[in-house]
Parts: structure tokens; C-alpha cells; sequence
């Protein structure tokens, strides 16, 4: 009995096993493998495509320049040069400074400046002309019994003459009418068309010819000049007339 059984139980054995078997087979077919998917690592992963970034904003910075004065047109004027220490007695060079006389006026479309002490009166003309200028102090009628003085600057060189008003259209070098030249020193310039003129003479020379000056008085003058001419005996192109008071300098 015991053998039957034991028998029967390694057939059964055997059935399961080939039973087991083919179940096996039919679950996994000859040929096909398991496989394992692992997820990629960063490295391997596929990489997204980035969003096309926004265009950065434009700024525009738009600087102001500094205000400008507008240009104002004005009528040409004399060269008058930078100013110079203050002095009281102006430099006979030809260049009047700015400063350097303690007055100044316009008349007969140039100006006249002038300082005086109480010896001497120092006199600067600027004129807008290439011809001579002229002042004379202190008419007696028209041209009559002014003291003249006339200069003119040619090629250059400076020309000036002391002279005296011989009628009331007329005048005449002092030299010539007997007297003597009191110009006690003088320079001019001739620059871009115009001309600047100074001189200095006494306020009293003793000359016939020359009236005397007095501190603190008021004179008439009469002034020319000629826009081409340096001849001073040649009518001159503008005139006009005006008034100068002198400093009375303190002792």
C-alpha cells in the first residue's frame, strides 16, 4: 500500500511539475525578455526648449542740452580790450582798455574818452574809418580859435599835428602859424577798418595857439573824422560836436 502510494506521488509529483511548466511557457513565450525602464537621468533627459524671452524694453534717455542765451545782434562797436589794473594814467599804446580812461562819450558817430590830472589831459578817439580823426577844444565860433589836434595812422606809421582854428572853416598847424607842437606823446592803430588815436597834451602849454585848460571847467569839442582819407587837408566824411568836463584833482 505504502508503495502504490509512494508511486502515485511521484507521478503527481511529475504532472504538477510538467503542468507548472507549460503554465510557465504560456506566460512567457521562448524569445521575449523582460525589461527594465529606468527613469532618464538629467544629463540624459530631453531638453525642453526654452520660451522665446520677451525683447527687453527700449529706454531712450534723452538728454537736454544747457540752455543757450539767444544771440543778440548789436552794432559793431569799437575794439576796446580786456580791462587792465586800475590806474590813474591811462598807457599811450594805441589800445584803448576798458577802464583805463574815467570817461567816455559818443559824438559824430565816434567815441571820445578822457582822464586828466591837473597838469596834463590825456585824450583817446576811436573812429570807425581807416581815415584820420580829429578833436578841437574849446571854439570860439565854428572851427575859430579851437585848439586842434589831427592824426591819422598810414601804412602803419602814426601821423599827428598840433593845430590851431584859424577861421570858422579853416584850420592850420601850429608850427606854420608860429608856434610850437605840444603833443607830449601819442600811438595809434589801425585794425579791420577802424582806427584808435591817443595822445596827451598840456593843459597849459603857454603856446598862443593853445588855449588854456582848467580843472573842473566844461569845454565844447568838435570832432571829425574821414572813412579813407589820412590827408588833413582832404574835407572830412562826418562831423559832430559835444562837451567834456574836466576833473578837478584833488591837491
Amino acid at each position: 500500500m505504502w508503495a502504490i502510494d509512494r508511486e502515485n506521488l511521484i507521478i503527481l509529483g511529475i504532472a504538477l511539475g510538467i503542468v507548472v511548466l507549460a503554465g510557465l511557457m504560456l506566460l512567457f513565450p521562448p524569445g521575449e525578455q523582460t525589461r527594465v525602464v529606468s527613469a532618464p537621468s538629467p544629463e540624459q533627459a530631453t531638453p525642453i526648449a526654452n520660451p522665446i524671452p520677451a525683447e527687453p524694453e527700449t529706454v531712450v534717455v534723452v538728454v537736454q542740452p544747457e540752455p543757450q542765451p539767444n544771440p543778440v545782434s548789436e552794432p559793431a562797436r569799437e575794439p576796446v580790450a580786456p580791462a587792465i589794473p586800475s590806474s590813474s594814467v591811462p598807457i599811450v599804446d594805441g589800445v584803448i582798455h576798458t577802464g583805463e580812461y574815467a570817461h567816455a562819450m559818443e559824438a559824430g558817430g565816434f567815441r571820445v574818452y578822457w582822464t586828466n590830472d591837473a597838469v596834463v589831459l590825456r585824450i583817446g578817439l576811436f573812429s570807425p574809418g581807416t581815415g584820420y580823426v580829429a578833436i578841437g577844444l574849446d571854439p570860439d565860433r565854428r572851427m575859430q580859435g579851437a585848439n586842434f589836434i589831427i592824426g591819422a595812422v598810414n601804412n602803419g606809421r602814426m601821423e599827428i599835428r598840433d593845430d590851431y582854428g584859424t577861421g570858422s572853416t579853416s584850420h592850420g598847424s601850429d608850427v606854420e602859424n608860429g608856434g610850437t607842437d605840444n603833443i607830449l606823446a601819442a600811438a595809434g592803430r589801425e585794425l579791420n577798418g577802424q582806427t584808435t588815436i591817443e595822445f596827451v597834451i598840456p593843459l597849459d602849454s603857454g603856446d598862443q595857439f593853445d588855449k588854456p585848460l582848467k580843472p573842473g571847467e566844461t569845454y565844447g569839442i568838435l570832432v571829425s573824422f574821414h572813412n579813407t582819407s589820412d590827408n588833413f587837408s582832404t574835407r572830412h566824411s562826418q562831423r559832430g560836436t559835444g562837451e567834456i568836463r574836466l576833473d578837478n584833482p584833488r591837491p
